[in-house]
């Protein structure tokens, strides 16, 4: 077992050496770069077909009308001014009508509910909820009142000096 594991480092050493000199070769590559590397594509020129040809057609003649599509407006108008006079208001009471009188109807008078069945009957119930403070706490509520302390005189100045 031993001879093995033994054997297993032996050759593990080597490839790690290799592994390290890979990595100088990157940091090597990267720190200075061969700048005459390139692409034989690079100063490739395109050589496309010769210019798009240039063809005539005969047209006949046609005429274009020149219409106006504006309309003038007249835009001096003009107002005499002695047809807008100030008037004179006057106040007077208001006078408020008086309503009728109301009026009274006879109504029929209805007939009595009849008795309950359990009218009679007592049951025995507990006190009202609202009677008695409550005294159940929850998590949120054990949260608050574990920070009722007073503040001492630096965490009242810490609070009241927050926006500086």
């Amino acid at each position: 077992m031993r001879l093995s594991l033994l054997v297993l480092a032996f050759l593990a050493f080597p490839m790690a050496s290799y592994a390290q000199e890979q990595e100088r070769k990157l940091v090597d590559r990267l720190l200075s770069p061969n700048t005459k590397l390139a692409n034989h594509d690079q100063n490739k020129t395109f050589a496309g077909g010769s210019e798009a040809p240039t063809r005539s057609a005969a047209t006949k003649s046609f005429y274009v009308s020149e219409k106006n599509l504006s309309k003038t407006f007249v835009a001096d108008r003009s107002a005499a001014t002695t047809s807008f006079r100030t008037r004179n208001y006057s106040t007077q009471s208001a006078t408020v009508p008086t309503l009728p009188p109301v009026r009274s109807y006879q109504t029929k008078r209805t007939r009595e509910a009849p008795p309950s069945a359990y009218s009679t009957k007592k049951y025995a119930t507990r006190n009202f909820a609202g009677n008695r403070p409550f005294l159940g706490q929850g998590k949120s509520q054990k949260a608050l009142h574990a920070q009722d302390r007073p503040l001492t005189i630096d965490e009242v100045r810490e609070l009241l000096n927050k926006n500086k």
